[in-house]
C-alpha cells in the first residue's frame, strides 16, 4: 500500500504519463509489496557486513528497499540507510547482527545468526591450496646485486596529524621513524578516494591513464604495479590488509604476490554498536578491531619473510594497509585517554571558503556521538565545537593506535636482524577533513584531502636521517622511487617518475614543480551555470559515461588552483573550452606544520595573471596525459560496461 501511495503520488504529477506503463507499474509495485508482507523488519540493528554484501542498490525508502530484496532471487535480508538512501543486500544465510545504529531498519525472510563475538572472518578461505605461481621472468635478478629489503605500510583515511608534522596528536613512534627518514612535506594522492587512488599509485598510473576515478572501474589485469615487479624480480612478495581497495586487498593477487609462501591476507571493515564505516565511532577490545589482527599478522609474515630471505638468499618485500583512521573510529581505552575534548582545538576556518563555488563542497561523513546521536551540517552550517572536539578526538585516538602497531612491527623487524638492509616507508592514501572548509571525510580538491605524510627510511643512508623535503611529490613516484631505492629497475610504462634523488638531496631542482590532482562531480545533469552553484555528488559507484563534471586541481609552492569542466561521456574526456568554475587559494609559507591556515578565501578575482598561467599550465599537463592515453583509457570501456562498484569497503560506494 505504501509503494502504491508513493507510486500514485508521482505519478499525479506526470499528466502525460503513459497510463499503460501505470497499469504494469502499480501491478509490478502491488506484487513487490505483497512479497515484503513476508520479511520481519527491525529498527536499530544492521544485518549486512562488507564481505558478505550481495547487491547496494539507491533506495529512498524502507519499502523500497525490502521491495528490491523481494526482487532479487538470492536476497534473503536487507538493511535500509535513509540518511543515505542506500539498500544494502544478502543472502539469509550470510547475515547476521552486526551493528546497530538509530538510522538503520533490517529486514529478513527467516532466520538470521546472532552477532558473532569478535570481529567477522576476513572473507571466506580459498576453495582449495592455490595452484602453481605464475613464473618470474628475472628470478636471480639480485644475485651478485645489493638488492634491499621493503617493509611497505599504508593507511586509510590518515592526513598528516603527525607530532613530527608538528600536529598535537601523539605518535612517538611515527615521530621515531621520521628522525631515520626522510619526511615529505608535500605529499599529494591522484585522486582522492580508496579505490582509485590505491590503483593509482600502487600501479604508478595517473587516474587518467586507464579511465579509473570509480570504484568500478580497474587497471587491465597485466598492468605492472609495486609488489608484482618485485616478485618478477625474485622477491619474496607477502600482502596483507588494505593494499589495493578491490577484493579486500587481494586484487590480481596471483600476479602481484608469492601466494604459495602465504596467502593474501584481507582486510575487513568495522563495526561500532552505534554507526559503521559512514561514520560513528567506539571503544572496544583490541579483538574488536580489525586493525590488531592485522599487527599480529604482519608481525608472524614478517619473521616469516625474514627467515626464508635467509634460507633461500632471496630478498623480502611485505605490504601491510591498515584500516584506521577510516571510519568507524574504533580505539581501545588507553588510546581514547591520550587525549581530552577540552584540550583539543576545532577549525578556525568551519564553512566553505569565501567565493568558492558549491560544486568544491559535498556532503559524506555521518557525524554523531558513540551513542548514536548525529548532528546536520552543511557548507555554512557547521557542526557545535564540542562535537568537532568529540570526532577530532576518536580520529586522533585512531591515529595514535595505528602508531603503536606500527612501532610494534618495527620492533619486530629489528629482532630479526634484517633491518638494517631494510627500506621502510610508510603514507595513507588521502588525506582528510575533520571539519575545515565546513567539510568532514575526504572526495575533494581540497589541499587538506589531497595532501598525506609519506616518510621513507634507508638505513644504509645515515645521511638523508631527519632531514625534510619541501619537494611536490605525487603518490604516482612512489613505485619507481621504491623501486630505484631498492635497487630494482624503474618499472616501464608507469606515468611516476624515480624521485630517489631526494633521499640524498631533498631540496633537488630536478622534481617536478607542480602536483596535480583531479576529482569527478554527479548528481546534477543541468547547465553548468546551474551545477557548480549546488553541491555535488560522489561518483563512486556512477559509471564514468554519467559523470556530470571534473575538478582537475594543480599544486605549485605558491598556490593550490582548481577548475571544474563538463565531462565528456564519449571521449571520457573534459571540456577545456566550455563552460567553467575555477578556485584559487595562496600556500605562500605552507610549510605543512598547518591544517586550517590556507584555503580560506577564494582569490580567483584578485589574481588574474595567476589563474590565467596556472589554468594554461593545468590544461596542458591534463589535455597531453589525456591524448597520449587516449588508446589504452578507450579499450577499457567496452570490457568495464556490465562491471558494478566493488564492495569490499561499502560505504565508500
Amino acid at each position: 500500500e505504501s509503494l502504491r501511495g508513493e507510486i500514485s503520488s508521482f505519478l499525479k504529477q506526470k499528466s502525460t504519463m503513459n497510463w499503460v506503463v501505470w497499469s504494469s507499474v502499480v501491478a509490478v509495485a502491488a506484487a513487490a509489496g505483497d512479497s515484503c508482507s513476508t520479511f520481519t523488519t527491525e529498527k536499530g540493528v544492521g544485518y549486512i557486513d562488507s564481505w558478505h554484501l550481495l547487491k547496494q542498490v539507491n533506495a529512498s525508502t524502507l519499502t523500497g528497499c525490502c521491495a528490491a530484496c523481494a526482487a532479487t532471487a538470492t536476497c534473503g535480508a536487507f538493511t535500509f540507510d535513509p540518511q543515505r538512501d542506500t539498500c544494502r543486500m544478502t543472502t539469509l544465510g550470510n547475515a547476521h547482527r552486526h551493528t546497530s545504529s538509530s538510522n538503520l531498519i533490517s529486514g529478513r525472510n527467516g532466520t538470521i545468526n546472532p552477532s558473532p563475538p569478535g570481529p567477522s572472518p576476513p572473507g571466506p578461505p580459498p576453495p582449495g591450496p592455490p595452484g602453481p605461481p605464475p613464473p618470474v621472468p628475472f628470478p636471480t635478478y639480485c644475485k651478485g646485486k645489493t638488492c634491499r629489503n621493503v617493509l611497505y605500510l599504508l593507511a586509510d583515511d590518515m592526513r598528516s596529524d603527525w607530532g613530527t608534522y608538528g600536529l598535537p596528536v601523539k605518535t612517538p613512534n611515527f615521530d621515531a621513524l621520521a628522525a631515520k627518514s626522510v619526511l615529505f612535506e608535500h605529499t599529494y594522492c591522484q585522486i582522492s578516494v580508496c579505490a582509485p587512488s590505491r590503483m593509482s599509485f600502487m600501479t604508478g598510473r595517473r587516474p587518467d591513464t586507464f579511465g579509473v576515478w570509480n570504484f568500478i572501474d580497474t587497471v587491465p589485469l597485466n598492468t605492472s604495479a609495486t609488489p608484482g615487479h618485485f616478485r618478477d624480480h625474485g622477491y619474496i612478495t607477502l600482502g596483507l590488509g588494505k593494499t589495493f581497495h578491490q577484493a579486500n586487498g587481494a586484487w590480481n593477487a596471483d600476479a602481484y604476490w608469492n601466494l604459495e609462501e602465504k596467502p593474501y591476507y584481507p582486510y575487513e571493515g568495522g563495526h561500532c554498536p552505534h554507526g559503521g564505516e559512514g561514520g560513528g565511532h567506539c571503544m572496544q577490545n583490541d579483538t574488536d578491531i580489525y586493525d590488531w589482527h592485522l599487527r599480529l599478522t604482519t608481525i608472524d609474515y614478517l619473521g616469516y619473510a625474514a627467515n626464508r630471505s635467509i634460507e633461500t638468499g632471496r630478498p623480502f618485500y611485505v605490504m601491510a594497509g591498515f584500516r584506521k583512521p577510516h571510519a568507524p573510529w574504533q580505539y581501545p581505552k588507553r588510546m581514547w585517554d591520550l587525549y581530552n575534548d577540552s584540550e583539543i582545538a576545532v577549525a578556525t576556518h568551519k564553512t566553505l571558503p569565501i567565493g568558492t563555488p558549491l560544486i568544491a563542497w559535498s556532503k559524506q561523513l555521518t557525524v554523531e556521538f558513540e551513542n548514536g546521536t548525529s548532528f546536520a551540517y552543511g557548507p555554512y552550517s557547521p557542526v557545535p565545537d564540542a562535537v568537532m572536539q568529540d570526532q577530532r578526538h576518536a580520529y586522533y585516538a585512531c591515529i595514535s593506535y595505528v602508531d603503536e602497531h606500527v612501532g610494534a612491527i618495527l620492533d619486530t623487524l629489528q629482532s630479526s636482524g634484517m633491518a638494517d638492509n631494510t627500506l621502510v616507508l610508510f603514507h595513507a592514501d588521502h588525506g582528510y577533513h575533520l571539519g575545515e572548509h565546513g567539510e568532514w571525510e575526504k572526495k575533494s580538491n581540497f589541499d587538506l584531502v589531497v595532501r598525506v605524510p609519506l616518510m621513507i627510511h634507508a638505513p644504509w643512508m645515515p645521511a638523508t636521517w631527519g632531514k625534510r623535503s619541501p619537494a611536490l611529490f605525487d603518490l604516482v613516484n612512489v613505485f619507481p622511487t621504491v623501486a630505484a631505492l631498492a635497487g630494482l629497475p624503474v618499472p616501464d610504462g608507469v606515468d611516476g617518475l624515480d624521485l630517489s634523488i631526494l633521499m640524498s638531496d631533498p631540496n633537488s631542482t630536478t622534481a617536478p614543480a607542480a602536483a596535480f590532482h583531479q576529482y569527478p562531480a554527479c548528481g546534477c545533469g543541468s547547465a553548468p551555470a546551474i551545477c557548480y552553484n549546488q553541491t555535488r555528488q560522489a561518483c563512486n559507484n556512477s559509471p564514468r559515461t554519467t559523470f556530470n563534471f571534473m575538478g582537475y586541481s594543480i599544486r605549485t609552492a605558491e598556490w593550490r588552483f582548481t577548475t571544474w569542466l563538463p565531462w565528456n561521456n564519449v571521449t571520457l574526456t573534459s571540456d577545456w573550452d566550455g563552460p567553467h568554475a575555477d578556485e584559487l587559494y595562496t600556500h605562500v609559507g605552507d610549510d605543512s606544520f598547518e591544517m586550517d591556515k590556507y584555503e580560506i578565501a577564494n582569490q580567483v578575482a584578485d589574481n588574474p595573471e595567476a589563474v590565467t598561467q596556472l589554468t594554461a599550465q593545468i590544461r596542458a599537463f591534463f589535455q597531453a596525459h589525456e591524448a597520449k592515453t587516449a588508446p589504452m583509457r578507450l579499450a577499457t570501456v567496452a570490457s568495464s560496461a556490465a562491471a558494478v562498484a566493488d564492495t569490499s569497503d561499502p560505504y565508500d560506494v
